[in-house]
């Protein structure tokens, strides 16, 4: 009897940490979102690894300008447009990634998911129904033990998707993709 109880008590520990260690993703996206609901800035900074962000958008936007359209110059001045609008992009890119702009830019499409009203007056959103309507409205799923993807639609073609990565059992916001 005792060492069923004992087996009992493991799994159920066992079943409990796999458990825990399942939600941490959320739990971060939760985090991330009340720090962006109480705009505290050192908050998503630890959550959110703002510089990997910037180099990883002003790749896929290099990448995109590179394979622009086909009848672009080959020459050397249609080189130097396109080096002078990569360099554009990139410093709008630094200037733009910062936990001010992220904090402007996600919890307006966030409050735009989710209207509460209260007759004619708006009730202030927190944390918990932003939450709540990003995951019910996006699309969450482990692309690998390391890797969780959050594709929130932007229209019916296209989606954002914010990429998170662990580290340890600790998981940050690590990419951005349009």
């Amino acid at each position: 009897m005792n060492k069923k109880t004992g087996i009992i008590a493991g799994l159920l520990i066992l079943t409990l940490g796999a458990g825990v260690i399942y939600s941490l993703p959320y739990l971060t996206i939760y985090r991330i979102i009340a720090a962006l609901e109480t705009k505290d800035t050192q908050q998503l900074s630890e959550l959110v690894d703002f510089p990997q962000i910037r180099e990883n958008l002003k790749r896929s936007i290099g990448t995109k300008i590179q394979s622009g359209p086909t009848n672009t110059k080959t020459d050397a001045w249609g080189q130097i447009q396109k080096s002078a609008t990569f360099r554009v992009i990139a410093n709008a890119v630094e200037d733009m990634v910062t936990p001010e702009g992220l904090v402007t830019f996600v919890q307006q499409r966030l409050e735009a998911m989710v209207t509460v009203q209260d007759g004619t007056n708006k009730i202030k959103l927190t944390a918990w129904p932003l939450f709540v309507a990003l995951v019910g409205n996006a699309e969450l799923a482990y692309a690998s033990p390391s890797e969780f993807i959050v594709a929130v639609k932007v229209n019916d073609t296209e989606q954002m998707r914010f990429i998170l990565r662990r580290n340890g059992v600790a998981w940050r916001l690590t990419n951005l993709e349009f």
